[in-house]
């Protein structure tokens, strides 16, 4: 996986501000880390790409809730799921988040 493709966000419920949740995700998916001044930790490192897919996604996803506590609080990551075709084409998740029970 070199590139995020497509992102879209799907949502049932109320209390949380959708629109701005999703730009702040998807903000946070495609920016690399160090590259923001003034935020040098906002972003993903992308080490999770060179890795085979299974720990790829694993480490997606360790790291994508790490950089979610910080970043946007009012959410957790709740599963980050493989919908890739076969071993060999484009890694392809679906992310699944909550609201964060102590917000």
């Amino acid at each position: 996986m070199k590139e995020i493709n497509t992102i879209s966000i799907t949502t049932v419920g109320e209390g949380l501000d959708i629109k701005r949740i999703d730009a702040e995700l998807k903000a946070l998916l495609l920016s690399n880390e160090t590259t923001i001044p003034g935020s040098r930790a906002f972003g993903l490192t992308g080490e999770f790409l060179s890795r085979p897919r299974d720990e790829a996604i694993n480490l997606l996803a360790i790291e994508l809730e790490k950089k979610v506590e910080e970043f946007i609080p009012e959410i957790t990551i709740a599963n980050v799921e493989d919908n890739s075709r076969d071993a060999f084409s484009e890694m392809s998740v679906t992310i699944y988040v909550e609201r964060r029970d102590a917000i």
